[in-house]
């Protein structure tokens, strides 16, 4: 008889992304993920809409699930909870501590350099658009080597990958077009 190794005790956190791509009636899309999909954490990914930012804090707030602005710190007085940096803004953790802080990551080494935030994104996992997957073995070892919470971001768009991330070490998934309605 063969046993897992290891047995999940608790459900993978969804951390749902947001893109004007995808969100061309920003309130009635979101609006309509966030009832689908109950996500745990939102990113709002939008430099160019102001007026987007405010509506997703607002929303974000009716339904009290913590949201953060990616990349753009400047947008923080709008009512975030924090900030999800890029892999280029890593150095900027440590300045943002009183915020939530998530780190896009894609190495070891851009996790080592995260290692002070709350969360980090890690990708790509499967395959996406044109980058190759990384696989749930590198999600795993990047796991073990720090002590965030580790969200498996890239190629997850429906279930089959969430079942595989599930059998994995992370905390959760991030996506934008799982979420999509």
């Amino acid at each position: 008889i063969r046993r897992r190794s290891s047995l999940r005790v608790f459900s993978l956190k969804k951390y749902l992304i947001t893109d004007p791509n995808f969100y061309p009636n920003f309130k009635l899309n979101l609006t309509a993920s966030i009832e689908k999909y109950q996500p745990d954490y939102i990113c709002f990914r939008d430099k160019y809409s102001t007026k987007n930012a405010k509506l997703a804090v607002v929303i974000a707030k009716y339904y009290k699930i913590p949201i953060v602005v990616n990349q753009y710190v400047e947008l923080l007085n709008l009512g975030f909870d924090g900030v999800h940096f890029t892999s280029n803004q890593l150095h900027l953790i440590n300045e943002f501590k009183n915020y939530l802080t998530f780190a896009s990551t894609h190495s070891i080494e851009e996790v080592k350099k995260a290692k002070n935030s709350d969360f980090i994104t890690f990708s790509p996992i499967f395959n996406s658009k044109a980058r190759e997957g990384l696989g749930i073995g590198v999600l795993n070892k990047i796991c073990s080597k720090t002590t965030s919470k580790v969200f498996a971001l890239g190629g997850v768009v429906s279930e089959k990958e969430v079942n595989q991330i599930k059998l994995s070490s992370a905390y959760g998934f991030a996506s934008i077009r799982y979420f999509l309605v």
